[in-house]
């Protein structure tokens, strides 16, 4: 019998802040969104006020006291450097390691000695923590929407599983359900949670129990398929990828609405380059570039405006130059003028291996030349730091970046560990 893992970071955002900043350990501490809109992460400090999750920054003070919240602006490029770490220990101790988010990840392990695989499971917990500092927990269960019902009990009682938890045993589902409220379902969104409790079902074990047939003609073949998962039955395999993303995206909200065209373009470049450095990383290309732009809803001084264009490539590419010089020809197709823009962002798809690039027998550019100048390039910016060499504009003088209000003064530590950092993606 084959069993799926789920490794969860514990309060991902929030555990890497304390890492290099252990005064935060035992207060309540949210991370801000981009531009410090909104809560993204929260201790269990926190939690216990009654912060939710989403809440607006400013509506913290309907909650508690703010000055009891200690508020930080989020840290995307350490958090990822963390998680890779994390994901790199897994990937040495488990097999068919499947990342699902940037604090999560799925994997299989054969159900044999349930107490020796504890124990080997429990201390993978404890070499995590030590060698990266984050804590996790993991959950062990016969499909993947159990195994994160699982890992949301070992998280929640640490001391009792030992950050692990095995929900196996068919009685033992039947009463875990009976206690999972319908909204904590991994799948099962707030408009079909509301929906479900409208027909009186508020439990994972009474949506388990309703007809199939009536599930798929309510809500969806997926709906149905997470269904079927409650009930044991596999729907979600863990299958061979060929790329890590099916689509890369870089986009931001500015801290201002913006109304000169130079500032716009220079944010298009600078998401133009970090899809492209993604795409490296992952060796992949892709053939298709969409910019997208859009305006401020709530300025009434300012007329509203929306757009986005879509260019395909001549030949799928990883390229930062191609990408740019595509992107930019996008961007002159939908900009305007007299009107003032809060966002923007950067769109590549159709993402396949790099080695099977179909090539264009009319391109005129040596793609080969241009692959080995992007290695160069890459490979002296991991060396000396991402900013080396770097196409204009250099987002570090940018004006549109988000505002950030709520950065601690790094540390030393923190310092030394972000300039060993190989670059901002």
């Amino acid at each position: 019998m084959k069993l799926y893992g789920l490794v969860d970071c514990n309060n991902f955002f929030v555990s890497c802040e304390r890492v290099f900043n252990p005064t935060l350990n035992g207060l309540p501490v949210v991370v801000l969104s981009n531009n410090d809109g909104c809560v993204i992460a929260r201790s269990n400090e926190a939690k216990a006020l009654g912060i939710p999750m989403g809440c607006p920054a400013f509506q913290i003070k309907d909650y508690c006291n703010p000055s009891q919240v200690i508020r930080l602006s989020a840290r995307h490029r350490i958090y990822c450097d963390l998680s890779n770490r994390v994901m790199k220990i897994l990937s040495a101790e488990v097999e068919h390691v499947e990342q699902y988010s940037v604090d999560e990840a799925f994997f299989t392990m054969p159900y044999d000695d349930v107490q020796r695989n504890h124990d080997v499971m429990a201390r993978l917990v404890q070499k995590i923590y030590k060698y990266v500092g984050i804590p996790v927990s993991i959950g062990f269960a016969p499909t993947k929407t159990l195994a994160k019902i699982a890992s949301h009990i070992a998280k929640k009682h640490p001391r009792i599983t030992d950050g692990v938890y095995w929900l196996v045993r068919p009685e033992a589902i039947d009463i875990i359900l009976r206690r999972t409220v319908i909204d904590d379902v991994w799948g099962i969104g707030r408009r079909i949670a509301a929906a479900l409790a409208d027909r009186g079902i508020v439990t994972a074990a009474q949506f388990a129990q309703m007809p199939p047939t009536l599930v798929r003609r309510l809500f969806s073949v997926s709906t149905e398929r997470t269904q079927r998962e409650l009930k044991g039955e596999d729907c979600m395999s863990i299958s061979p990828v060929t790329v890590a993303h099916s689509s890369i995206m870089n986009s931001r909200t500015f801290a201002h609405v913006i109304t000169s065209r130079h500032e716009v373009q220079d944010a298009i470049v600078v998401f133009a380059k970090m899809c492209a450095q993604r795409l490296r990383k992952e060796n992949a290309v892709a053939d298709t570039v969409t910019v997208y732009i859009r305006g401020d809803r709530h300025r009434q001084d300012l007329p509203f405006y929306s757009n986005s264009c879509q260019i395909k490539l001549p030949t799928p590419s990883s390229s930062t130059m191609t990408i740019v010089h595509h992107a930019l020809l996008a961007f002159a197709n939908i900009y305007r003028d007299d009107f003032g823009y809060r966002k923007a962002g950067v769109l590549l798809t159709g993402i396949t291996p790099a080695h099977s690039i179909q090539l264009n027998l009319f391109d005129k550019i040596d793609q080969s030349r241009q692959q080995q100048l992007m290695q160069t390039i890459d490979s002296i910016n991991n060396h000396y730091g991402s900013h080396i060499v770097t196409l204009a504009p250099d987002d570090q003088r940018a004006q549109w970046r988000p505002e950030k209000s709520h950065f601690q003064k790094p540390s030393k530590t923190l310092r030394i560990y972000t300039a060993m950092l190989p670059d901002k993606t």
